[in-house]
């Protein structure tokens, strides 16, 4: 792989990764600003102004404007807001890069933050978070978020709340893009076929206006927790939806890719333990994934399934019992193997164009580490050993990290609190 990493005299960072075989452009703005960002007074107030780039610039000044020009295009073009980060991206084939570039750089800079259209888009989120609301397989993560996490910032949802949505001002908006969209606490990435020297330029040109400043601050959250933690959130829907997690490791530690293929042992793929134990076996849940997810301040393993209520209970058991036995055991050869293949093949699967490949790279300069290839990445995967993993299922799989979120029409709580009481500790425990 071939990159080059600039620095603006602003203190802006530029990456570009040229693929002269590739058939697009793909160019992202990345804020570094996201929930980790946010107290409960702002909350949600970065996904808001990710939604406010597109409703108009000083140059274009109707979200039309934006919008028309860039399906003139042909663009692929979005923004998403994560806990980490914001990002905006445009996609285009290589002979409208300079426009595409143009029109990034407006939307990044110099949106307007107009009131009457802040007032439309607050409609909007609103009923965002009403749909998000209304989907058990997303509103859990709420109720796992505030009983993992409440009273810091990564308890802060994403998409915000009803109640802090409702009150936020343009004035709000234009103090917090001030404050994170700095100079410093920008990356623009750039993936795919372009004269690397040219989109250089191109790109500091556009982006010399930033305004210096540092990032913002946020915190690496430690673990506090004494005893396992249970939430029950009744609603009178089918089935009891959960996410069973544990605190586990941030993004800055060189851990977290072995965590990775650990929760790929568990429930990555169909051929995986927990599916074929609860799916398979139990015909119990209809879905069920298990992650590492990682973030800079914080980080958990999680399994997350909807399952018919009354099994719920043996369900938990199942999936306590097979986490037992990966700390017990060390994971087979072939096994092991089969699961570093599903995980890089899904992998490079997913980043197969220059538009997934922006964030990938965007992220490892947002964390400040060595920034690697897919193939690099694969590299250190297949490098993870058995007894690396076994050691880890010892230090994350104890009481005093496991949260536990229920929503559903009924729980058996204190049986669900005996079963999962009897997780031993471990002397590898990392506390």
């Amino acid at each position: 792989m071939s990159y080059r990493l600039t620095k603006l005299s602003n203190g802006a960072t530029i990456l570009t990764v040229p693929q002269p075989e590739a058939l697009s452009v793909s160019v992202m703005a990345l804020a570094n600003a996201g929930a980790k960002n946010e107290d409960e007074k702002i909350s949600g107030i970065s996904h808001f102004l990710e939604h406010m780039g597109f409703k108009g610039t000083e140059r274009r000044p109707r979200s039309i404007d934006l919008s028309s020009e860039l399906d003139t295009l042909g663009a692929n073009y979005n923004a998403f807001t994560c806990h980490d980060s914001t990002a905006y991206y445009v996609t285009v084939i290589p002979d409208k890069a300079e426009k595409a570039v143009d029109l990034l750089a407006d939307i990044y800079l110099h949106s307007t933050l107009a009131k009457e259209e802040l007032e439309k888009e607050r409609g909007v989120i609103i009923e965002e978070i009403k749909l998000y609301e209304d989907q058990p397989m997303s509103f859990v993560w709420e109720v796992f978020s505030k009983l993992a996490y409440a009273g810091t910032r990564a308890g802060q949802l994403v998409i915000g709340n009803r109640g802090v949505i409702s009150t936020l001002t343009s004035e709000d908006l234009l103090t917090y893009r001030s404050k994170h969209y700095t100079a410093e606490a920008t990356t623009i990435i750039a993936v795919g076929n372009f004269d690397e020297g040219e989109m250089i330029e191109l790109l500091s040109a556009k982006f010399s206006s930033l305004l210096a400043g540092a990032k913002g601050s946020y915190s690496i959250v430690t673990n506090d927790q004494t005893e396992p933690r249970v939430e029950f959130f009744k609603r009178p829907i089918e089935q009891s939806h959960f996410v069973l997690g544990f605190k586990s490791v941030n993004l800055s530690d060189d851990r977290a890719h072995a965590f990775a293929v650990l929760a790929t042992v568990l429930g990555g793929g169909m051929s995986s333990r927990l599916w074929q134990k609860v799916r398979e076996e139990l015909g119990a849940t209809y879905y069920l994934k298990t992650s590492q997810e990682s973030s800079l301040g914080h980080g958990f393993l999680f399994v997350q399934s909807g399952v018919d209520s009354p099994r719920l209970k043996l369900v938990i058991e199942t999936i306590l019992a097979e986490i037992k036995k990966i700390k017990a055991e060390l994971i087979p050869t072939e096994e092991l193997n089969r699961v570093k293949d599903y995980l890089i093949g899904n992998l490079f699967l997913g980043l197969e164009t220059p538009s997934a490949q922006t964030y990938f790279y965007g992220e490892q300069v947002l964390v400040g580490k060595e920034i690697l290839s897919p193939q690099q990445l694969a590299e250190k995967i297949r490098a993870i050993t058995a007894e690396e993993l076994k050691a880890l299922a010892n230090e994350i799989f104890q009481p005093n990290r496991l949260n536990l979120a229920i929503i559903g029409p009924d729980c058996p709580i204190e049986e669900i609190k005996s079963i999962i009481n009897p997780i031993e500790y471990s002397e590898n425990s990392i506390g």
